[in-house]
């Protein structure tokens, strides 16, 4: 499943900016496959996405739908007639980057455990992988060797590393993905996960 096959949202108007900063793009959808809530993106695979949601859930295609987003500055080719690929907000924009970088993008690796360095905020203990800078405002817990001792697969949250499966794939931004969503999704280049949710 490429791209094409995801909902494709038609842009059919866009209002003038409201007051509070939004605009309105009304437009259609080809289908519903895919699409669960009233928050997600059009996407851009050559910029930034444009996120938004409708004024309710589509329960029907080819009807008309108001898209309301605060991203309209960001996409100039936004304008009548201009086709945009959907994804639901249950994903990011990365995730189908990742997938359509190919497979060249991802190296098959064994995770090994790294030092996680643990800090409070806001009365909340927090960890993230050691070497880079803490969230502002942040209670410093200190480094743990070795603390840092598995990963979760972007698409299906499989554990890679300790209680999982030993070995994964990732891409150079250090996402991981487990041996079966690479083998299904990357390898192939295939964003039906988008539609299966």
């Amino acid at each position: 499943m490429d791209l094409s096959d995801l909902p494709q949202f038609t842009v059919t108007e866009v209002r003038p900016q409201r007051p509070d900063g939004n605009t309105e793009v009304v437009g259609g959808l080809s289908h519903l496959r895919g699409v669960h809530n009233d928050r997600g993106y059009l996407y851009r695979p050559d910029g930034p996405s444009i996120i938004g949601g409708f004024d309710a859930v589509p329960r029907q295609a080819d009807v008309p739908l108001v898209f309301i987003t605060p991203d309209a500055d960001i996409a100039p080719e936004l304008a009548p007639g201009v086709v945009y690929p959907w994804l639901d907000s249950y994903w990011q924009p990365y995730h189908l980057d990742m997938i359509l970088a190919g497979p060249e993008h991802w190296q098959r690796r064994t995770f090994t455990a790294t030092p996680a360095h643990y800090f409070r905020q806001a009365g909340v203990t927090g960890w993230q992988p050691a070497g880079g800078p803490l969230p502002e405002g942040a209670e410093d817990l200190g480094v743990r060797g070795g603390a840092w001792d598995h990963e979760h697969c972007e698409l299906c949250r499989a554990t890679i590393g300790a209680r999982g499966a030993p070995d994964g794939c990732v891409n150079p931004q250090d996402y991981w993905l487990c041996e079966n969503c690479f083998d299904r999704y990357a390898a192939r280049r295939d964003v039906s996960f988008a539609a299966e949710v």
